[in-house]
């Protein structure tokens, strides 16, 4: 336990001190860094948040059940990274935005903008969960108790993350990946040198790629097009572009994020796989923390368990941002602003404290709701993927043509009435509040909404009108 402690004080120190020297941080500051990260800097924050919670925890418990199909999960973000770096990675970063929702605007306007924002927002309760489901986890086991493990957990992220805003994910990204690169590699190391039969000899280990009985070809569309659309046009990986000082630094950030993504992912992986063979598991996620009690004892153990909370810690502070900056810049402040409100710069970060502070007591309770961690993920993915990659994906196109379509307020209704009613109506049914179970409807619903999105716009295409983008 004094671990622990001195773990918690040290972060609350850190965030004092930093809350010290900025704490009159403008919204840039606080939101976007002042748009002043490297390319080293975007590679390393990128990589902390793909680290965050599923790619280690999650992705060891799906190699443990899933093998070297397990890769999968963070190979397909690591192959569309590179696809964004090439396609739309210019057009993002010239928008200078702080949320998807800057991009959406451009083409359908800000009262879309406020819808996209406020649905996102509820699917991203679910990824901030699936890292409150990680560091819980960790926790449950000092306190003894799951609730309390959740509870703290979040309080301490959620404490750290108001103190030193975006800044705190960009400075302390190459740390979190470099720590954490240290541990996976001590552990495969373990695990290599494992002898757990009596013979003296490893068990053999069975390396598996490819469609099985539990690998299904729906399973692996199930992930591989949620994760990877989630990647391309995801919210965290744009708020990373945001922050880059130019486009050569955020390119460079992708393509090194990538690179290493595979690289780490693998060790990640070969861990799942041997601890098959070495420890049986109460539930896959938690595949590393038994991994740990079974290499170590004692205070050591303690020692190895805090530690381990550096990693959803480095995902939940960049998710935690995302989703206050959703609900408090283009939800809240839109409001205001209608009501002729409008906040100043100052009022309006503090109005984001307020959102985060919100998400975090959300996102706690889905945590305890679910207790599962890609099955977390995947549910604000595909609410994603199928209510907004759709508007995004054409607002990119309309915006890289130079000019930004504002569709007229009929066809504004009917699109923003639809992307409610699918994302919510998936949300409902990922939860279990409305019964379904036909495969892939999600990806009929994606494909369809995709059709349909062209359809309404070249139908209302002649009471369009076309207006500059801002530079």
């Amino acid at each position: 336990m004094i671990w622990l402690l001195l773990y918690i004080f040290m972060l609350l120190g850190i965030g004092f001190h930093h809350w010290l020297k900025h704490r009159g941080a403008s919204l840039d500051g606080f939101v976007v860094y002042d748009r002043q990260a490297s390319g080293f800097s975007v590679g390393m924050s990128l990589v902390a948040l793909a680290f965050g919670a599923s790619s280690v925890f999650g992705l060891a418990g799906y190699a443990y059940q899933y093998n070297l199909n397990a890769i999968w999960w963070t190979l397909s973000g690591a192959i569309f990274l590179v696809v964004l770096a090439y396609t739309f990675l210019d057009t993002v970063w010239r928008v200078k935005g702080y949320t998807i929702g800057d991009i959406i605007a451009r083409a359908f306007g800000d009262n879309i903008r406020l819808l996209v924002s406020a649905v996102l927002f509820l699917a991203w309760l679910m990824v901030l969960a699936g890292q409150i489901i990680a560091g819980g986890n960790i926790l449950s086991q000092f306190l003894g108790h799951q609730t309390w493990g959740y509870a703290l957990f979040t309080l301490i992220f959620t404490a750290y993350t108001l103190l030193v805003g975006q800044a705190g994910t960009v400075k302390t990204g190459f740390l979190q990946v470099l720590v954490m690169v240290a541990g996976l590699v001590l552990l495969l190391g373990l695990c290599l040198a494992t002898v757990p039969t009596a013979a003296g000899a490893h068990p053999p280990i069975h390396l598996h790629f490819g469609f099985d009985e539990t690998f299904t070809f729906t399973l692996f569309l199930g992930v591989v097009v949620p994760v990877g659309l989630s990647y391309w046009f995801g919210p965290d990986m744009y708020s990373r572009i945001f922050l880059a000082r130019d486009i050569a630094s955020a390119r460079t950030g992708l393509l090194l994020a990538s690179l290493l993504i595979v690289a780490i992912s693998l060790i990640v992986v070969f861990i799942g796989i041997f601890a098959k063979g070495i420890v049986t598991v109460a539930k896959p996620d938690l595949t590393i923390q038994t991994l740990v009690t079974r290499f170590f004892g004692g205070a050591l153990a303690d020692f190895v368990l805090v530690a381990l909370l550096s990693i959803p810690l480095s995902g939940a502070d960049i998710i935690l941002i995302t989703t206050g900056t959703l609900l408090g810049r283009d939800v809240i402040a839109h409001g205001l602003r209608a009501f002729g409100r409008a906040p100043d710069g100052t009022a309006l970060v503090w109005i984001i404290r307020g959102c985060m502070v919100l998400a975090a007591v959300l996102a706690t309770g889905f945590a305890l709701r679910l207790q599962a961690i890609i099955p977390s993920l995947l549910i604000a993915y595909k609410v994603f993927s199928i209510g907004i990659v759709p508007l995004l994906l054409l607002s990119l196109l309309s915006i890289r043509q130079g000019a930004a379509t504002v569709v007229a307020s009929a066809v504004n209704r009917l699109v923003a009435v639809y992307l409610l009613v699918a994302s919510l109506g998936v949300l409902l049914v990922e939860l279990k509040f409305i019964p379904l179970t036909l495969p892939n409807y999600n990806l009929y619903l994606l494909l369809g909404n995709t059709l349909l999105l062209l359809l309404l716009l070249r139908l209302g295409g002649h009471r369009f009108r076309a207006v500059a983008t801002p530079r």
